[in-house]
């Protein structure tokens, strides 16, 4: 038994917190510090494009303005290297700092949604040492970034004070996420519909937080669509890569996952990028549209790719590449891969059995915060109707972790709601 009150009490203890912390940071730091591997694909567009960027050369490919991936990232990376050095080592680091920020974000939304300190402190704990996460932090992606931004937003809605000034603020956090990837717009609203310390307020404040959240969103975004459309001479929010991303998903060669496929050459026909992505965007809804039952069939085949594993992390930043100059051995790598993969698993069978729990309790044992359900909902969404790919259920996974660590809470519920 006093095994066990041992690591009790220190999970109870007031230096949990910010040792828990320390040791995320600490760990993450060694990791980006030991693994380093080469940029590839689009960490290798987003490293090179931060690169022009903080030289003031403008967001070009091949001398043509370009918005076919979203500018946010490469702009971030063009902030930090012109102040700390134009090296991937300077990306790690950010990496580091963010992520760092993601658990203390998921920790302190998590005490306020559920009520509970034993939550919040599960966790931070279950973040801590989250394998594939570790393994992000040594790559040029983007995935970090939105996440941080996107619970920032959340967490700016969850403070009681000044709740118009946390409403704006908020605002500008899910547009600064929305200029990283523009699928979180309709997140917000549902945020301010779900969030219980939202909901309760009346409804004249609720309307008034969605104006002013939502003015100072789309604020945030004036500037880069205004510059979009002199590039272009058409209105263009963000990026012009969603009618591509919804062709890869919604094509008669289609299989669920991303294929870049030789037939999309005579879908495009001649015309810049704008033109290419409303053409492919055409392609693909007048196919959802003639073929309903061929893309509802795919569906499941594109929620396989999106949740069958949580491995990419760790596998792109290990298999072939190098660790202090030398090359990582094959046994390492795939040890990591397992290590991931186990984790997942468990996390999500912790995550299974909690909302279970919660839903046998009933409402009436307490409130159950939707919140984090919905976006584990959008993003599986918009999995099935684009296309799968494991690393776009990354910014659901602190929400995983959230509801995982409630597990307590949930059989506690359970207890409490049966009948004497």
């Amino acid at each position: 038994m006093s095994s066990v009150r041992g690591p009790v009490a220190f999970l109870q203890s007031r230096y949990f917190p910010p040792i828990c912390l320390g040791v995320a940071f600490l760990v993450r730091l060694v990791y980006a510090l030991l693994v380093d591997p080469k940029p590839v694909s689009d960490f290798d567009w987003y490293f090179y494009k931060g690169i022009d960027i903080s030289f003031g050369r403008g967001y070009h490919e091949h001398g043509a303005p370009t918005a076919f991936w979203p500018v946010g990232y490469p702009t971030f990376l063009g902030a930090l290297f012109a102040l700390f050095g134009r090296t991937i080592l300077v990306a790690k680091i950010a990496n580091v700092f963010l992520y760092t920020g993601v658990i203390a974000l998921s920790y302190w939304i998590a005490g306020r949604l559920f009520r509970s300190a034993l939550t919040a402190r599960l966790t931070l704990l279950l973040l801590t040492f989250y394998p594939n996460h570790i393994a992000y932090t040594s790559l040029v992606a983007s995935e970090i970034l939105f996440t941080f931004l996107m619970l920032l937003g959340v967490a700016l809605l969850l403070i009681e004070n000044s709740r118009v000034l946390m409403a704006v603020l908020a605002g500008v956090a899910f547009g600064l996420s929305c200029m990283v990837r523009p699928q979180v717009l309709p997140l917000p609203l549902a945020f301010i519909l779900l969030l219980p310390a939202v909901r309760k307020r009346p409804f004249r404040e609720i309307l008034l937080s969605v104006v002013a959240l939502y003015a100072a969103l789309l604020l945030v975004l004036v500037p880069w669509t205004l510059r979009n459309y002199r590039a272009f001479g058409h209105f263009v929010l963000v990026s012009t890569n969603g009618g591509g991303n919804l062709l890869i998903g919604n094509n008669p060669w289609a299989d669920g996952a991303y294929v870049d496929r030789p037939e999309y050459d005579g879908i495009v026909g001649r015309g810049d990028e704008y033109e290419r992505d409303r053409r492919f965007g055409a392609y693909a809804t007048r196919y959802i549209l003639e073929h309903p039952v061929a893309t509802l069939k795919l569906w499941p085949k594109k929620l396989w790719y999106l949740y069958r594993g949580d491995v990419e992390g760790a596998r792109w930043s290990l298999e072939g590449f190098e660790v202090g100059g030398k090359r990582v051995p094959l046994g390492v790598a795939t040890a990591a891969v397992a290590v991931s993969e186990m984790y997942y698993v468990f996390l999500g069978g912790l995550c299974l059995v909690s909302l279970v729990l919660f839903l046998k309790a009933g409402r009436g044992a307490g409130a159950f915060p939707f919140a984090g359900l919905a976006v584990i909902a959008y993003f599986t969404l918009l999995g099935a109707v684009f296309y799968g790919g494991s690393r776009y259920h990354f910014p659901i996974m602190p929400w995983v972790a959230m509801y995982a660590a409630a597990l307590p809470d949930a059989a506690r519920r359970v207890r409490v709601s049966r009948p004497a």
